[in-house]
């Protein structure tokens, strides 16, 4: 059997998937098997879809490019995370970096769907508490911001509560300890958050995260979790003074949940958050750069 290896370090970006997709056309592959994080498997998916379709990846990206339909069915592609993080393996896009606009994007589809999705925790294991702990709380930014977004429905809703149910009981068993148990339901926590956020929407840590990526050498994940607190507290505010009481509400579930406390209340759910961020030692935003004098541009691109 033929196959070319093709190793990437960091987030994908436009360059990236165009250079390694020409040298795939030469080689003319049956499909993509992408074993990694959630950087590696947005690459693998990227480029199913772009190999076997003329032009670039400018013609097909959101946002900054033309973002014209695939012409042609990606390739066959095999999804195998090996850190419980962004959920791609069941995710219908790829997100890139541009590094000429400075923002992220998406190169999203249908067809871009992973024809086989496996996911086995004991690729986790081992795994030190930085990476761990990224992931893990990537995993939480999405199914808080699908739960609480402006358009959930039933299914998600079911989803996003089973998710943050095995996240909260398990996240820092996982990452501190390498608890078996606890990576299993990590694992599946992150399958859960890519089928949240395929079936609602996100919210303004992500909006942010987008613009602040393009910008940074910071993680997507370090920028959510540190930018998610904040989001949660300006959000719960505006329901309070709009009086949607079933905004407020769905927060209050929020902590509850990941508290395991009945009592819980809305508050209880960003200290829940605050806390994990401390235990984990993942780095401030302020230690990639991010001041004060960088606010307005990051919310007008976001």
């Amino acid at each position: 059997m033929r196959y070319q290896h093709v190793s990437i370090s960091g987030e994908p970006n436009i360059t990236m998937v165009e250079e390694t997709a020409i040298n795939g056309r030469r080689f003319k592959p049956d499909m993509v098997v992408a074993i990694g994080g959630g950087s590696v498997l947005d690459m693998g998916k990227a480029l199913a879809a772009i190999i076997p379709n003329q032009g670039d990846v400018y013609d097909y990206v959101e946002v900054v490019g033309r973002n014209v339909p695939l012409k042609t069915k990606p390739l066959a592609y095999i999804a195998i995370p090996t850190n419980a993080s962004t959920g791609s393996e069941v995710t219908k896009n790829a997100v890139l970096r541009s590094g000429q606009d400075q923002v992220k994007v998406s190169l999203r589809s249908p067809d871009m769907l992973a024809d086989v999705a496996i996911v086995d925790p004991t690729l986790t294991y081992g795994m030190n508490q930085y990476l761990s702990g990224r992931g893990a709380m990537e995993v939480f930014t999405r199914l808080m911001e699908s739960y609480v977004c402006g358009d959930p429905n039933p299914l998600s809703d079911m989803v996003c509560e089973e998710g943050l149910r095995r996240l909260g009981r398990s996240l820092l068993q996982a990452c501190m300890h390498d608890n078996p148990q606890a990576r299993s339901d990590l694992s599946f926590a992150a399958l859960l958050a890519g089928m949240a956020s395929s079936n609602a929407k996100l919210g303004a840590a992500h909006g942010l995260a987008a613009s602040l990526t393009g910008k940074l050498d910071a993680p997507h994940s370090i920028i959510t979790a540190r930018l998610a607190p904040y989001v949660m507290r300006e959000n719960i505010d505006a329901a309070i003074a709009a009086k949607r009481k079933d905004v407020v509400r769905r927060y209050g579930t929020l902590a509850q949940i990941l508290t395991g406390r009945h009592n819980a209340g809305v508050q209880d759910g960003i200290l829940w958050v605050q806390m994990m961020l401390d235990k984990l030692e993942l780095p401030q935003l302020s230690h990639f750069g991010v001041c004060a004098t960088s606010f307005e541009k990051v919310a007008e691109d976001a």
